[in-house]
């Protein structure tokens, strides 16, 4: 996730925000002002609630896209998000990074610094290069669920549980993410002794999270698979939710039964014996 710094195509990507959750009405309005708008350019427009989605593929992919993002939405909302996001956003799909990279400058006047795609809350959109496949567009979509539901979340959480669902899938109907190609990122640190306390990480501070000197996108993500493996990670989020300590260190220590000190070589060991 990150803020896209973008000034809007002022009609093309004007938004209507609602107080609520977008009704159908409005999701419908704001596809048929996008398809109006992009009429001749290739792309689809679909509305899948709570999202618009606007790709450049052919329609049959497209609406395997959208097929995608409803399996999504359906498991996290079950597992996590009483509410949905509070305001219209569109989801921007292009088929390879070319089209990626001029989407993103001819709609919001932006050049991303990832290749894979983005959640921009300023421009209302996650704009997405799908051609290397859905596991960014899933992570993704867990940020503006986070938004609208645990607003102070810290972003080791936030990055954490986005990180989590890269490769998913649905196990006893429920979002199960596996373990990916972040592993290294984490096995290296503990086998170099290099990996700060658990402390350290949850400690970090919203910017500090992605100015870190250490991986911090593995460690959280590996932190939540932990808790997902151990049928614990929706009681931590649960607990969190209402916890006054943001960082999560006094909700970690009451879900692990111990202290972050004693965790700690529980779960470097735990981490060690994974296998992609």
């Amino acid at each position: 996730m990150r803020t896209a710094p973008g000034l809007l195509v002022a009609s093309l990507l004007a938004s209507s925000v609602a107080a609520a959750s977008p009704t159908r009405e409005e999701l419908d309005t704001r596809a048929a002002e996008l398809t109006k708008q992009l009429k001749g350019q290739g792309f689809t427009v679909t509305v899948t609630p709570p999202f618009v989605v606007v790709g450049d593929e052919s329609a049959p992919k497209v609406r395997s896209r959208v097929n995608f993002v409803d399996w999504v939405v359906r498991l996290i909302e079950q597992d996590y998000f009483d509410k949905q996001p509070d305001k219209i956003l569109v989801i921007w799909l292009f088929r390879n990074i070319t089209t990626y990279k001029a989407g993103a400058k001819k709609f919001f006047d932006d050049t991303p610094d990832t290749p894979y795609g983005y959640y921009s809350s300023d421009d209302n959109a996650l704009i997405m290069n799908i051609g290397p496949g859905a596991g960014t567009l899933s992570h993704e979509l867990v940020h503006p669920y986070i938004e609208a539901n645990f607003p102070d979340a810290p972003s080791w959480f936030n990055e954490g549980l986005a990180s989590l669902y890269e490769q998913p899938r649905e196990r006893d109907g429920h979002m199960w993410g596996t373990t990916n190609w972040r592993l290294p990122g984490l096995t290296e640190m503990i086998k170099k002794k290099t990996l700060p306390s658990l402390k350290t990480l949850l400690s970090t501070s919203r910017d500090g999270f992605y100015e870190a000197e250490f991986d911090a996108y593995a460690y959280a993500r590996f932190l939540c698979q932990y808790l997902q493996d151990k049928g614990k990670l929706r009681d931590f989020y649960k607990a969190f939710l209402l916890d006054k300590d943001h960082t999560g260190v006094s909700s970690l220590e009451k879900i692990v039964g111990k202290s972050l000190e004693e965790f700690q070589p529980e779960f470097n060991k735990w981490a060690l014996s994974l296998r992609r």
